[in-house]
């Protein structure tokens, strides 16, 4: 009786010793910038000056969607981990990148319809790290600035200006994803839509697949998807599921492929039950970039696959 006793007491014991998992929880960007950092060890959430928080799965929400705000969002990851976050009816725009994940790697589920735009960064940070954006929301990615001949030349959702590109972006679900402009005035801009900025190659590897809606475009000189002005593509760009996408150069640049001036090396497959729609040039005439490929003064050394 005594041995029984002493093992209940013990499970007990281990029971009420064992670590309670993080809940998830609503973070609303309008009380400040929010930071993530994850690691083998789990994940945190930070906001402004308070002290982190323990949270697996962090919600954030703004109290008033309508009116943007100027607050980030910001993702640390060590080693092997990847952070979970979901961003839901959220309308940022700010000075530098409105999310950055640069080198590090994210899972975004996107709720509601969201707006992120930056003036002198990218809407959508990803250098050398590993992003996926899934969920049935929508995503809104782009430029906001309201001051005449002005320049933005990092990608919408991708790298900065003089960056590689050499991580991933895996757009899939449901989700809706348009890269835009949110200006009184028209600004100057070669960075790619999806891909990397002006003078920064595309070296990694871009994804859009499952049930993904996707309309990207750049501005001045940049590729829909795939590189900045003066950037190569030596990387992949994989079209499949039933996504449907609509890929716009700006002048002289290839719907999906590379920007002026760029040399492609890379691989474009589009597959599946995949929509694709790709112009080169947007709306300008006259234009010699392709709709699949490079754009003008490039040479092209790299595969297309259609399946």
């Amino acid at each position: 009786m005594k041995r029984r006793l002493f093992a209940l007491a013990l499970a007990l014991l281990l029971a009420v010793s064992l670590p309670v998992s993080a809940l998830a929880r609503d973070w609303y960007i309008d009380d400040g910038d929010i930071t993530i950092r994850a690691t083998e060890n789990g994940q945190t959430v930070k906001q402004g000056d308070n002290d982190a928080e323990a949270d697996d799965a962090p919600v954030i929400k703004q109290k008033n969607s309508e009116t943007a705000t100027d607050k980030t969002i910001k993702i640390e990851t060590t080693g092997g981990a990847t952070a979970d976050v979901t961003i839901e009816n959220v309308n940022i725009s700010s000075g530098g990148d409105a999310i950055d994940v640069g080198s590090s790697s994210a899972d975004i589920t996107l709720e509601g319809e969201n707006k992120i735009f930056s003036e002198s960064g990218s809407a959508l940070h990803v250098s050398s790290g590993d992003v996926t954006i899934d969920g049935d929301g929508s995503l809104e990615a782009g430029i906001q600035d309201d001051i005449e001949d002005s320049y933005n030349h990092n990608a919408k959702i991708g790298s900065h200006e003089n960056e590689n590109m050499s991580g991933t972006i895996h757009i899939t679900g449901d989700a809706t994803v348009t890269t835009d402009d949110n200006t009184a005035q028209v600004c100057d801009g070669d960075g790619a839509g999806i891909g990397s900025g002006e003078d920064g190659d595309m070296s990694g590897t871009i994804i859009i697949d499952g049930k993904a809606h996707v309309e990207a475009s750049s501005n001045d000189r940049g590729a829909g998807i795939g590189s900045g002005d003066d950037g190569s593509v030596s990387g992949k760009i994989i079209i499949g599921g039933s996504a449907h996408v609509s890929a716009i150069g700006a002048e002289n640049s290839a719907g999906i492929g590379t920007g002026d001036d760029g040399n492609f090396t890379g691989s474009i497959t589009i597959d599946g039950n995949a929509n694709v729609t790709a112009k080169a040039g947007g709306n300008h005439d006259g234009d010699d970039g392709s709709g699949i490929g490079t754009g003008d003064d490039g040479a092209f050394a790299g595969t297309v696959t259609i399946g």
